[in-house]
Parts: structure tokens; C-alpha cells; sequence
């Protein structure tokens, strides 16, 4: 099959939480960071073309190394820099701007090089393989159109961290597995067997196998056409300079006002990060396994 099966890795994060470039920090011997993991898996589940959303911070010799090895393996990649001043014709917004306008805006930059449905993943998120290949059978299944999108989602136990709290959209989705809503929970952890949030000072408890979006989207390329118009409404109503314009914040806009639908598939997949400094001991743990089953080779590129 010569159908375009392109990612889009939002890698222009950063990183505020994590010390250092966390989207280029090696985890084991091998030097990988959990970038690297994604796109071998991306590879493996039949993914041919990788488009980078990256800053300016991102090292040329780290954007060199990986091009020559997805030329290599006949992959086509592009970088694309997201710049603050792309889509903002207001100077004045943009110069009380402290950050980057966030993964809405992120994907609104690589409209230019993809016409096809895509993936979008988070550079710091390793998801396992078999999410992979779910998002590339929404695609070949032909599910994903101009007003149905699809998103893998996660059951909530296997995306928490011992380190801290996470955040996490919590998908409410109806019998038919379409998205009713998606909405944003900060504060998520583990209270002696309990799993909590943080809702006006009082810990509301959460089922285990909740599901929640760890923006693993599966986007038809009509969402350019509503986030250029979003991102101009989101400009409109001055934002503060820390506010961002978020993918699922956007997404769940879109299912309300009826534009579109999203399918949800769920993974069984355990989700790992470095949202904390402390996460990458586990990391390097769960990584090793994943070799140790041969999962991936050792030095992930042979």
C-alpha cells in the first residue's frame, strides 16, 4: 500500500517542568530519547512520512542525526519551526507574549506539508507500539474523514505518575464510542489506593478506567481550516500572555457546536513521561523491559 500514513510530534515544548531539553534528553545507554522510541514504533505500524513541530533551541546536529535515519529507512520528514509570530498580525499581542501560543496553534504550522489524515503525538509521551497501529487503522479503515476524527485514548491507572500530579482530559464518550466531551482535570494522583482531582479545594474520586486523552489525535486535514478560524476567535478575546490555544480544548469545541465527531479507541497501552525529574528512573526501568522482550533492538538504530 503506497497510502501516506504521516505524524505530526509536537516537540516545541519547553520542557518548563523537567530540567533541560526533555524532547532530546537520551534515557539509556543507547542515548534514545523516548522521541526515538515513537517513531521506531510509528515506523513499525506502517508510518511513511514524520513532520517535527520543533523550536529554535533544538540542537542541528540532533535534527541532522535523525533526518539521515529516517532517509535511511525511506521516510519522508520535514521540520517546521514554530515561531510566535506565525499567524499573529496584531504587534502589540505579540510583544507582551511570554511563550509559544500552545499545540493548537503548534499544529496550525505544518499545514502546509500535510494533505492527508495524520497522527499527532507528543514528543515527551511514549504511548506503546500498539496505539500506533490503532491510529493507522483509523486511517486505512477509512474512518477518519473531513468531519470524523478519532483519538486513542488511555484508561486512567496506566497514565499516572508516583512522582506528582498530572493532568489529564477526561473523555466522556457515548455507547457507540463517539466523544461527547473532553475536559481538562489538573491535579491528578494516587491517594492511598485511590485515584483523586483537585476540583475547588476537594478531592474528587476517579474510576481506575476512566479514559483520558493523551493527545494521540487522528486528524483529517479539514481541522487546519477550523484552527486557522479558532486561533483568530482565540486572538480576538485577548488572551492573557500565559494563555494557550489548546488542541483539545479546541476539539471539544468543535463536537459541541456539531462540526465534527471523534471516534475514541481505547489502548491498553502503559503510558510513560518525564512530566518530573524523578519520572526518568522508572523510564529507564520500563524501557529496559521493553529490550529485554526485544521490542526494540538495543541501539534502537542498528
Amino acid at each position: 500500500t503506497n497510502i501516506k500514513k504521516s505524524i505530526v510530534i509536537l516537540a516545541a515544548g519547553l520542557g518548563s517542568r523537567y530540567n533541560g531539553l526533555k524532547q532530546i534528553d537520551g534515557i539509556l545507554e543507547n542515548n534514545a530519547p523516548i522521541l526515538e522510541y515513537s517513531i521506531f514504533d510509528a515506523i513499525e505500524a506502517g508510518f511513511n512520512k514524520i513532520v517535527f513541530i520543533i523550536n529554535t533551541s533544538i540542537p542541528k546536529e540532533y535534527i541532522d542525526k535523525i533526518s539521515a535515519i529516517l532517509k535511511d529507512r525511506n521516510i519522508e520528514y520535514h521540520w517546521i519551526i514554530q515561531h510566535k509570530s506565525d499567524f499573529v498580525e496584531d504587534k502589540h499581542i505579540l510583544n507582551q507574549r511570554e511563550k509559544p501560543w500552545g499545540t493548537g496553534h503548534a499544529l496550525m504550522c505544518v499545514q502546509h506539508v500535510i494533505k492527508e489524515n495524520f497522527l499527532v503525538i507528543n514528543a515527551d509521551d511514549y504511548y506503546g507500539r500498539s496505539s500506533y497501529f490503532k491510529a493507522s487503522e483509523l486511517i486505512k479503515n477509512e474512518i477518519i474523514t473531513e468531519n470524523q476524527y478519532g483519538i486513542i485514548a488511555y484508561v486512567l491507572k496506566n497514565t499516572l505518575s508516583p512522582n506528582g500530579k498530572v493532568a489529564r482530559g477526561y473523555i466522556h464518550h457515548d455507547t457507540e464510542n463517539k466523544m461527547i466531551s473532553v475536559k481538562e482535570m489538573t491535579s491528578i494522583e494516587r491517594i492511598d489506593n485511590q485515584i483523586v482531582y483537585q476540583e475547588n479545594n476537594h478531592a474528587v474520586p476517579l474510576e481506575e478506567n476512566t479514559l483520558v486523552s493523551m493527545n494521540f489525535w487522528v486528524f483529517n486535514p479539514s481541522i487546519f481550516k477550523y484552527l486557522n478560524q479558532g486561533f483568530k476567535d482565540f486572538l480576538n478575546q485577548n488572551p492573557q500572555p500565559k494563555d494557550e490555544f489548546f488542541i483539545p480544548t479546541f476539539i471539544d469545541k468543535l463536537i459541541q457546536n456539531g462540526t465534527i465527531q471523534v471516534q475514541v479507541e481505547t489502548s491498553d497501552e502503559v503510558w510513560k513521561g518525564v512530566t518530573y525529574a524523578n519520572d526518568k528512573s522508572e523510564l529507564q526501568t520500563f524501557l529496559q523491559e521493553k529490550i529485554d522482550q526485544q521490542l526494540y533492538p538495543t541501539l534502537i538504530w542498528n
